[in-house]
């Protein structure tokens, strides 16, 4: 089997080409901060990014959502050297830079889909990148290790589930332990010892100081493993922010739920003189709908009758409604100046 032959085999795609190409040894220093500077791409008529600027400082993870077509795979295969911005640049410790070979030396890339020779086990598939990227072979056992896959070593690939196949590419991605660890997809097939292992890697690489962008759809899974929160739409950067500020800043309604005991009759009757959401009763719960602003005034109420509430517990809009408010506000600022 000659090398040029394993590649092909190995690497079938060009994302997965470039996941090949970079990180062909360790790069000296660290990156201090990544700017995505005004990136705008087009394809004929169709405006794949339009101005979009990010940043990204050690030790944070970015997430990047938005709906299919939105710019996530544009701005991916920017950074991959794939794509040339038609305007803006990418901007590493305040220098403009270019995606060449020293740039891909800190970069470590997990692709949505990535092909495997069936016929090889799954350390030899790491040897291979290691072998192709200047990587201590040594290392190899221990990336087999972090990732789960130790035991299923010597397995041939063809064996192997969605989800370890994707633990090995996430191996692939951390093998030269780059600075910057793009992640497309990255929850796609795992079970939950793969995602304990993704949830792992991502607190080592922001504890190491280290930066993290995916590209995903599981808004609610990584929310907590994420720092800000960059939302998409037609190529546009429509807000950019910590989960929390996105929650406060779109004021959507939380759900307060009182623990009650004995004649809560009065409570309820208090809760629903004050106007707003509908006041619902459950057993020895009374569920209300309120908006960030009334939650003084709900504690207030919950003082008064103390007696009767034993407890409580707020509910904040799940990272997928605040998406989702964030989405229809940017398609309705469009559909309002197509029609204008």
């Amino acid at each position: 089997m000659n090398g040029d032959s394993t590649t092909e085999r190995l690497v079938s795609s060009p994302q997965s080409r470039a996941a090949t190409a970079s990180v062909r040894g360790r790069a000296s220093g660290h990156m201090k901060e990544l700017v995505l500077d005004h990136l705008s791409v087009s394809f004929g008529d169709v405006h794949a990014l339009r101005d979009v600027t990010l940043n990204a400082v050690p030790g944070e993870a970015l997430m990047l959502i938005g709906p299919n077509g939105a710019g996530k795979s544009t701005l991916i295969r920017i950074l991959l050297g794939l794509v040339r911005p038609d305007e803006g640049s990418i901007i590493v410790d305040g220098k403009r830079v270019s995606v060449d070979r020293t740039f891909k030396e800190n970069l470590g890339y997990l692709p949505e889909a990535i092909a495997f020779s069936d016929n090889l086990t799954g350390r030899q598939v790491l040897r291979f990148f290691a072998r192709a990227r200047a990587v201590d072979r040594r290392r190899v056992d221990a990336v087999l290790e972090r990732v789960g896959l130790a035991a299923a070593a010597k397995r041939k690939v063809r064996g192997y589930s969605r989800g370890m196949r994707q633990r090995l590419g996430l191996g692939i991605s951390i093998l030269s332990e780059p600075d910057l660890l793009v992640l497309d997809e990255p929850t796609g097939g795992l079970d939950q010892e793969g995602i304990a292992v993704l949830f792992s890697v991502l607190d080592e690489w922001r504890e190491a100081g280290r930066m993290v962008l995916i590209a995903t759809h599981d808004l609610t899974l990584l929310e907590r493993r994420v720092d800000r929160v960059c939302i998409l739409e037609s190529g546009r950067r429509v807000a950019f922010d910590t989960p929390a500020a996105l929650r406060e800043a779109a004021g959507l309604p939380v759900r307060v739920t009182f623990t009650v005991t004995g004649d809560a009759s009065a409570f309820v009757a208090a809760l629903e003189a004050r106007g707003g959401g509908t006041v619902e009763r459950i057993g020895e719960h009374v569920e209300v709908e309120a908006s960030p602003d009334e939650l003084m005034a709900l504690m207030d109420i919950r003082t008064e009758h103390s007696s009767t509430v034993t407890g409580l517990r707020v509910i904040e809009p799940g990272m997928d409604e605040v998406y989702e408010h964030y989405l229809d506000a940017a398609q309705s600022q469009d559909a309002g100046a197509a029609g204008a």
